[in-house]
């Protein structure tokens, strides 16, 4: 057995009794947790392997004795690293009830088999264990990094195994690379596995629950993915070294080192490129996670929240900064205006926010710099590089809000909405916060966009409003005038005559009393709201052609084929009836005719206005005729009688409609309901 004792031999022997005294002490250990069970058993094959790297004259991985135990030797401590990431107290029958643990049962015994009986040669026996050896690298990795609050019990733990594990893998890739064992650090490792065992009887007194409750979280998976990566990218050095050595003749040890000098290097800057970790990390997160918010209720809530939007009230800012902030989670913020030559605009802010100086410089700041980029900036975080340029021109002012949200209109930064989050509400801003954001923000300030627009709409309206009741009273003041006109041109001829002297009286009756309804139009600010009554329809025509029609040539003629009453407005129905009538009497030649026919048919009443005048076109009635301020009467007329007469008659449930021949004349026929 000792023919053969060479120096690491006496390693492998204190390495075997330290781990019996290993085993002894987890006698103590009452617990019959599959943790327990594991250590246990692996500290029990750790005394055979130690005694098998004893009695062994080769080399390990040559004979199929060495492979089969280092193989199961690593397998059993990565089982114990698997039940260490599972829920405490599991118990070994859960543990291997676990549809996970079968299928890395399955690998491992497919390893073995292809390993001990296919793959013989020591090349891929070595790249086999190597990549096993990665594999619980990052699950040490994984350990640490999710223990938490218990980190100080499994810290003996990890470095004892961490150093063991980094050695074979130093010893694996190496023999990998070059194709055979360094004896020299195979010897070293009985030694190692000695000194690192006081740290493995620590842990075992300090850990209370071997299991660590670990859930994958995004920096788990980025750290240990990174390992595991750079362990994947070292054994494909490894086997590229290894083949090598196969082809390169007498040029084998400048190829392997020329390569390994320039895949070392590519991996350092692979390792180290900030760049590289950022895209890596945001692959990892847009692939691998569930997202941070449930997006469906949140755009549910969402539109609950904008459809308080109230137009008439103005109430928008309010409405789109509480969404904003519900969005997000965040309890207070603010929403401001920008101008490129006014300070910015507070528009709203939450009850307990209040806006300082600062931020307002700060908001100046943003816009002056990054005003064009469509940047989301969170200014708690130290390392963004564009925080820091902020900071550095505040001058050691501190910003109260820690996200500035920008929204732009038209590719024009127009506002932002500073968020302020309690202590327990911080989000960390990555990649996917900020596209969730983009969306919010263009879907929330698509309604602040439109209650602005129809703010200036409603103003805009007022004064088309106040410009359209003008319109109406001037061409109502313009027929007075054509009845004063009149007046004053007969006069001179008739001012004697008893009769037209009470013709002239009631003529100006009727003036005064159309000149009242455009004052109290002008005091009601609106047009068309006077008390309708009821009125014979024939008698009002006939009065409105001998009062005020009787002037022009030709004079109408009235046919009443069927007389009725109807109730409506009746100072307006008068004046466009006269607008109809005056402008077929002016589209007539005095040898022509105008003749007004009232009817009622289906209770519905039918006036047409018929005329033998110059006509119009299909093209004119369509596109000019009721087109408001369009005339063809040039400065005597204001364009709005046709279109007024058509608005009332559809105010009235009524329809205007014209049928007109050029040079024949036309027919403008008015239904109305008669209830």
């Amino acid at each position: 057995m000792f023919e053969n004792f060479q120096p690491g031999h006496i390693g492998f022997t204190l390495a075997a009794f330290g781990y019996a005294l290993f085993w002894t002490l987890q006698l103590t250990v009452k617990t019959k947790t599959a943790q327990k069970h594991l250590l246990s058993t692996y500290t029990i094959l750790s005394v055979l392997w130690a005694f098998t790297n004893i009695q062994s004259i080769n080399l390990p991985f040559v004979t199929l004795n060495s492979f089969l135990t280092e193989s199961t030797h690593k397998m059993l401590l990565a089982l114990f690293l698997l039940a260490a990431l599972n829920r405490t107290d599991i118990s070994i029958r859960q543990l291997f009830a676990s549809a996970k643990i079968r299928i890395v049962l399955v690998i491992f015994a497919s390893w073995l088999l292809l390993g001990g009986w296919v793959f013989t040669a020591l090349g891929p026996r070595l790249l086999g264990t190597l990549l096993l050896t990665v594999v619980m690298l990052a699950l040490i990795e994984a350990i640490y990094r999710q223990s938490g609050s218990q980190k100080w019990q499994f810290k003996p733990m990890i470095i004892a195994l961490g150093i063991c594990l980094l050695l074979d893998f130093y010893l694996l890739a190496e023999a990998a690379l070059l194709g055979k064992v360094n004896q020299q650090t195979w010897q070293a490792r009985g030694y190692v596995h000695v000194l690192m065992l006081p740290f493995l009887v620590v842990a075992v007194k300090r850990i209370k629950s071997w299991g660590i409750n670990v859930y994958v979280s995004r920096d788990i998976v980025l750290q240990s993915s990174l390992v595991l990566a750079a362990g994947v990218y070292l054994c494909l050095l490894a086997i590229v070294g290894y083949y090598l050595s196969y082809i390169g003749g007498n040029w084998t040890t400048l190829l392997q080192v020329v390569f390994v000098v320039v895949g070392t290097a590519l991996f350092c800057t692979l390792i180290f490129s900030d760049a590289i970790r950022r895209k890596y990390k945001v692959f990892i997160e847009k692939h691998f996670f569930a997202n941070t918010f449930d997006y469906r209720e949140k755009w549910v809530e969402l539109t609950r929240e904008l459809k308080k939007v109230e137009i008439a009230n103005y109430n928008a800012p309010e409405v789109c900064l509480t969404a904003w902030c519900k969005a997000i989670g965040y309890s207070e913020g603010a929403l401001v205006k920008l101008s490129t030559i006014a300070t910015p605009e507070v528009l709203a802010t939450t009850e307990n926010y209040q806006l300082s100086a600062t931020d307002l410089k700060v908001v100046a700041i943003y816009q002056h710099k990054f005003g064009n980029k469509n940047w989301l900036l969170d200014f708690s975080d130290s390392h963004d590089e564009n925080v820091v340029s902020i900071h550095r021109e505040l001058a050691g002012d501190l910003e109260s809000f820690s996200l500035l949200v920008p929204f732009y209109q038209n590719n024009q930064l127009w506002g932002c909405c500073l968020l302020k989050p309690l202590p327990t509400e911080h989000l960390k801003l990555n990649w996917e916060l900020r596209d969730y954001l983009n969306a919010v923000s263009e879907q929330i300030s698509s309604y602040l966009f439109m209650s602005e627009a129809s703010k200036t709409l409603s103003e805009n309206a007022q004064f088309i409003a106040f410009s359209r009741m003008s319109a109406f009273v001037v061409h109502d003041l313009k027929n007075v005038k054509a009845q004063i006109d009149m007046l004053l041109k007969n006069a001179k001829r008739h001012r004697h005559n008893p009769e037209f002297v009470d013709d002239a009286f009631e003529t100006i009756e009727a003036m005064q009393s159309r000149l009242q309804n455009m004052l109290s139009q002008l005091t009601k600010k609106q047009i068309g709201n006077e008390p309708k009554k009821t009125i014979a329809l024939g008698n009002m025509l006939q009065q409105l052609i001998s009062e005020r029609c009787a002037g022009h040539a030709p004079l109408p003629v009235l046919k009443v084929l069927q007389d009725c009453e109807l109730y409506i407005d009746h100072e307006r129905f008068s004046n466009i009836l006269f607008h109809l009538i005056d402008n077929a009497q002016q589209a007539t030649a005095i040898d022509g005719s105008v003749t007004i026919e009232l009817d009622v048919i289906n209770d519905t009443i039918i006036l047409a206005i018929i005329d033998t005048g110059c006509g119009m076109s299909s093209e004119f009635i369509k596109e000019r005729l009721f087109k408001p301020f369009d005339t063809t009467k040039g400065n005597a007329g204001m364009g709005i009688g046709a279109y007024d007469a058509q608005q009332f008659i559809q105010q009235n449930h009524g329809q205007l409609t014209v049928t007109s021949e050029v040079d024949i004349g036309s027919t403008f026929t008015i239904q109305l309901p008669l209830h």
